[in-house]
C-alpha cells in the first residue's frame, strides 16, 4: 500500500502580514465610500420635508408625488403634486424660500416628457442620452424649460434647453472633448 502524503505549504510571515493590511485597506476604503454616499444621499434630500410642507402651505398642492432639484443660474426644488380638482402640477421653488418667485406650471398645458424624447430620438440617431428632466433657465427672466442632456454623435456633451410649452430650442451648450 503506497502511503498519502500531503504537500504542506507554508506562507512567510511577511506575505500573510502583507495579505492582512491589503485586505483590511480594502474593507476600510470600502466602508468609507459606502458612508461617504450614504452622507451625501443624506444631504441632498435633508430639506425635502421642509419644502414639501412649505410647498403645500403656499401653493394650492394638496399631494405631492416626488421632489427633485434643479441647479441652473438659480437652483429651484422641482415639485411634482396635485391640487384638490385632480390637476397635475409642477412647482418650482427656490432654494432661498423667496415665495414671490415661486413659479407653477399645470401639466395639462406642457408638452409631456415622452414627447420630448419622441422627437428627440427622430433628430439625433447617433446620440445616447443622458436625462431629460424640467428646470429654470435665466433668459430674460425666469423661463421653464426641458433640459435634455445627451452626447452626441460628435462625442459632445450637450446641454439643451426647450420649452415646456412647444418644445422649441432656446439654448444649447455643447462641451468639446479635448483628451481621449
Amino acid at each position: 500500500m503506497r502511503e498519502k502524503r500531503f504537500l504542506h505549504v507554508t506562507i512567510p510571515g511577511w506575505l500573510k502580514w502583507v495579505l492582512g493590511i491589503v485586505i483590511f485597506l480594502i474593507a476600510a476604503c470600502l466602508a468609507f465610500g459606502i458612508y461617504l454616499y450614504q452622507v451625501v444621499e443624506d444631504n441632498r434630500t435633508a430639506n425635502f420635508e421642509d419644502v414639501k410642507t412649505q410647498v403645500i402651505e403656499q401653493t394650492e398642492l394638496n399631494s405631492i408625488s416626488k421632489i427633485e432639484r434643479f441647479h441652473g443660474e438659480n437652483a429651484y426644488y422641482t415639485v411634482y403634486g396635485e391640487t384638490e380638482n385632480n390637476s397635475d402640477m409642477i412647482i418650482f421653488y427656490p432654494f432661498n424660500g423667496n415665495t414671490s418667485n415661486i413659479i407653477r406650471i399645470n401639466q395639462s398645458e406642457i408638452i409631456s416628457e415622452q414627447k420630448i424624447r419622441n422627437d428627440w430620438y427622430n433628430r439625433c440617431y447617433d446620440c445616447t442620452l443622458s436625462d431629460i428632466k424640467p428646470g429654470v433657465i435665466s433668459n430674460d427672466g425666469d423661463q421653464p424649460v426641458w433640459e435634455l442632456t445627451y452626447k452626441n454623435n460628435k462625442n459632445q456633451y450637450v446641454m439643451e434647453y426647450l420649452s415646456l410649452q412647444d418644445g422649441s430650442t432656446i439654448e444649447v451648450v455643447r462641451f468639446n472633448q479635448l483628451f481621449d
